[in-house]
């Protein structure tokens, strides 16, 4: 890997690693292969979109002795990764401890699903 797109992973690592600090030591052990994983690719990710920018969604082919016009060959491995970045994410998030707005969800649902007094007495 070159220098630059490893400072650049580094650096990213180090961005998601201060998101996800607060999280149990056991579980953050687990979490940093997770934050190594997806600060890759994330980076793999900003230089294929840089690269199909670049070149454009179609790209001309050659074929013989005419072209054909085709989608950029990075589309797929980029949605590929788009929906592994995402799932690793999610796992990350799944880890962390419950927000205020999850433990509140949590509790009106508790509340919600409570038995009601009257149909206890009935």
């Amino acid at each position: 890997m070159d220098n630059l797109k490893d400072s650049r992973q580094k650096k990213e690592q180090n961005k998601i690693k201060k998101i996800y600090k607060n999280l149990p030591k056991d579980k953050f052990e687990i979490a940093k292969k997770l934050i190594e994983r997806a600060a890759y690719m994330l980076i793999s990710l900003e230089d294929m979109e840089a690269k199909i920018n670049e070149d454009g969604l179609v790209v001309k082919m050659p074929q013989g002795s005419y072209e054909i016009e085709r989608a950029h060959p990075l589309l797929q491995p980029y949605n590929a990764m788009v929906k592994n970045y995402n799932a690793t994410i999610k796992q990350l998030n799944e880890m962390s401890p419950n927000t205020d707005a999850e433990v509140a969800g949590q509790a009106l649902m508790m509340f919600a699903t409570k038995p009601n007094k009257a149909a206890k007495k009935a």
